[in-house]
């Protein structure tokens, strides 16, 4: 496969679940004989794999369908973690992403079903075909060449569904919740189209919620699903191919904003600083501590990141990475956020690097970055203050050529 094919589109209109995604990837190309051996890897028996083509209303796809025998125990957290953690001959990366997809999937039960996520279980999510699922379809990404996934509004279905816990309405509680800040509709058709697993999978893996961006599509996969409705191809279409430039994601009047949010009460103060640190790395807009009183009057912090919605994957690895959180909560918001330029502003301590904030054109702020004003301040042996106040003054002296601005 091409090593220019850097961007996987997913069309969501006809809904999701893992077998589909899988079926779909393996559509593209990827190796059935090298999913099978990924699948070894891991601590589970009893399954089967079968991929076949498949035609529905006259479009051709792939049906990747994993059997088991038996009814499936439900598996928690630990359980999952310790058939993760055992398949030693996966990628750390492979690993890692299935455990993300998983720790959405435990949260977002705990949250329908009023539990905490140490006790909670999957009872459909948790059967080794969804393991398998999911595992599979980090394994061909892997394989892929990783490529940013974007995805397409989702279709969710209507009507009601039969779980282990009863008949529920459509979309499950499950997959609503995992759905909270991305854009989803019901569609016209009486049936379960979006499985909290293919929730799960999509919502952890997509850097992008928009329609087909700009792109040299390379190879399409269709991915048939385990229902054939009259008249509807019931697959989920995807298309590899090379971007063609992406929206300014730099641009500090982008309306949206990601919230993340979470409390621990364990955490020591080097830790949050290091995490705080790890965050910023990897494209944090703001990271701030909030101290709290937590349950049974032990005092915590708040953790809040500010962060650009495409790098929700990061961020979330992060947190739970360097942190000892558990759970996080997330949401877009809107914010209105002032042009900003820098410049450089000579001093009797050197040049200083100068932010100046405006607002329809007119300047609302001035002030010195603190990296460079920190750094005259320990060369010359003054106060930070004292630089911060001759860079402000520098700046406004009359006669000063102010043109020497570039865009931030």
């Amino acid at each position: 496969m091409s090593a220019k094919s850097d961007l996987l589109f997913v069309d969501g209109s006809q809904g999701a679940a893992g077998d589909m995604l899988l079926g779909a990837l393996v559509d593209l190309g990827v190796s059935t004989a090298g999913l099978r051996r990924a699948f070894k890897e891991l601590p589970v028996d009893g399954w089967t794999l079968r991929s076949s083509s498949i035609v529905r209303t006259a479009l051709a796809g792939r049906r990747v369908s994993i059997g088991v025998k038996g009814r499936q125990p439900g598996r928690g957290w630990r359980d999952l973690r310790r058939i993760l953690k055992k398949a030693g001959g996966l990628s750390d990366a492979v690993r890692d992403r299935s455990l993300d997809v998983f720790r959405r999937l435990l949260e977002a039960e705990a949250d329908v079903h009023g539990s905490s996520f140490e006790k909670v279980h999957l009872h459909e999510a948790g059967g080794v075909d969804a393991i398998l699922d999911v595992v599979g379809v980090c394994w061909a990404l892997e394989q892929l060449g990783e490529p940013t996934v974007v995805c397409s509004p989702l279709t969710t279905g209507f009507g009601s569904v039969d779980c282990a816990h009863g008949r529920y309405p459509v979309p499950a509680p499950a997959t609503l919740a995992l759905v909270r800040g991305v854009p989803v509709q019901a569609g016209t058709l009486e049936m379960e189209r979006l499985t909290p697993t293919g929730a799960a999978l999509l919502t952890t893996l997509t850097a992008r919620w928009e329609s087909m961006p700009a792109m040299l599509p390379a190879r399409i996969g269709y991915g048939a699903g385990s229902a054939s409705p009259p008249g509807i191809p019931n697959m989920l279409r995807v298309v590899l191919g090379q971007s063609l430039g992406q929206p300014d994601d730099g641009d500090s009047s982008t309306p949206d904003v990601l919230v993340l949010e979470c409390s621990v009460d364990d955490a020591t103060p080097q830790a949050l600083a290091y995490a705080a640190e790890c965050l910023f790395e990897v494209g944090a807009l703001d990271v701030t501590f909030t101290p709290l009183t937590m349950k049974k009057g032990r005092p915590g912090h708040g953790i809040t990141v500010l962060a650009k919605v495409s790098d929700y994957g990061e961020m979330l690895r992060v947190l739970y990475r360097e942190t000892t959180t558990i759970g996080v909560r997330h949401r877009v918001e809107q914010r209105a956020v002032a042009d900003r330029e820098m410049t450089t502003v000579p001093t009797p301590y050197g040049k200083i690097e100068v932010k100046i904030a405006t607002l329809e054109g007119a300047i609302i702020n001035v002030w010195p970055e603190y990296e460079s004003a920190a750094r005259a301040a320990r060369r010359h042996r003054v106060p930070l203050a004292t630089v911060q106040q001759a860079a402000v003054t520098g700046y406004r002296a009359p006669g000063r050529n102010k043109k020497n601005r570039r865009k931030r």
